[in-house]
């Protein structure tokens, strides 16, 4: 399912991941199941991020942000550049800077009133898409089979996102780009930089699912085309979106899968609160739960109904490049954890 390396070295050929290896040039790997290897391509030390560019895989040339106290993630070729004194000095202030846990809570409330806005916004895209000749009832059973998206779904988003405006505020400009610009980070890597943690947050404001985790370390993440008001708009036009063009399949609801490795002999941790993503596809599940570092697994199938989705592979066309994971994002709920 997904590419690995048979010959990659053991753990014991790499140093541990220390602050000293973050030097432009060197290289290094992820402690993923595939050990994915990297190469450090810049330090920035006003956001408290390195960059790691991807070496290998499905997602090769990617760039991300990952923050300096992530180094433990990782490890390092030993013979690579150490940094000095001064530079370590340098991270290790960063890290005591920036290094702060935000928790939000979902407020029911506050919930009750997004998914309010959502419902709209569901009723206002499904009248868009038959307005656009969008089919009264879609099979997507075929595009799951070969975990590939539909190009005429993915072209009637950009378009909705484009140009409509849903009941509630008027719709920001460029809200197709921001949700291009998004997607694509959320399927690289949703822990790169601010880009998808910014959006996190504002989903926990809105109260549609909680948050704890790092804070917004560079403050342009909600300025401009990412405000706060033009995440909510997105947020809010995108799952309407997403469920209108669903519920053209959800005869007697969706069924999903879920695969989960867990560390060690760890159990499975319930939390109710957060996104969580799945798969209409259980080989892709299947392949999580048989995760070749894994001791403990769990493998999870549910029915849910279409007002649970934020996004998926059929209208999402980052959802289909590098990874065919007929995967779906779901607002928290009863069902897959």
């Amino acid at each position: 399912m997904y590419q690995t390396d048979p010959d990659a070295l053991p753990d014991t050929a790499f140093a541990p991941g220390e602050l000293r290896w973050l030097v432009t040039g060197n290289t290094g790997r992820l402690l993923d199941d595939r050990r994915t290897p990297v190469r450090i391509t810049a330090l920035d030390l006003e956001h408290g991020y390195f960059e790691a560019e991807i070496l290998a895989f499905e997602d090769t040339g990617a760039r991300w942000l990952v923050p300096l106290e992530d180094v433990t993630r990782y490890q390092f070729a030993p013979g690579g550049e150490s940094a000095g004194q001064d530079a370590v000095a340098a991270m290790t202030e960063a890290i005591a800077r920036l290094d702060v846990t935000l928790e939000i809570t979902a407020e029911p409330a506050a919930g009750l009133r997004s998914r309010g806005e959502i419902a709209d916004a569901r009723e206002h895209a499904g009248a868009w898409l038959t307005a656009h000749g969008v089919p009264d009832r879609i099979d997507p059973g075929p595009y799951i089979a070969r975990c590939r998206g539909s190009d005429d779904a993915a072209g009637w988003l950009v378009a909705y996102l484009a140009g409509a405006t849903p009941p509630g505020p008027a719709t920001p400009p460029g809200l197709d780009a921001l949700d291009a610009e998004l997607t694509a980070g959320y399927v690289s890597s949703p822990g790169s930089g601010d880009l998808v943690r910014a959006h996190l947050i504002v989903l926990a404001e809105l109260g549609l699912c909680g948050y704890r985790g790092k804070a917004i370390r560079d403050p342009a993440s909600l300025e401009g085309p990412y405000s706060r008001d033009a995440r909510r708009a997105h947020i809010i036009a995108r799952a309407g979106f997403t469920q209108a063009l669903w519920s053209r399949a959800d005869h007697d609801g969706l069924m999903l899968y879920r695969g989960i490795g867990l560390p060690g002999r760890a159990r499975l941790a319930v939390r109710t609160d957060t996104l969580i993503s799945a798969t209409f596809a259980r080989p892709v599940a299947e392949s999580h739960f048989d995760g070749v570092r894994s001791d403990a697994a769990a493998l999870l199938r549910c029915r849910l109904p279409a007002d649970r989705l934020l996004f998926t592979f059929l209208e999402t066309a980052a959802m289909n490049r590098q990874f065919l994971e007929a995967e779906a994002v779901l607002l928290p709920g009863e069902g897959l954890i």
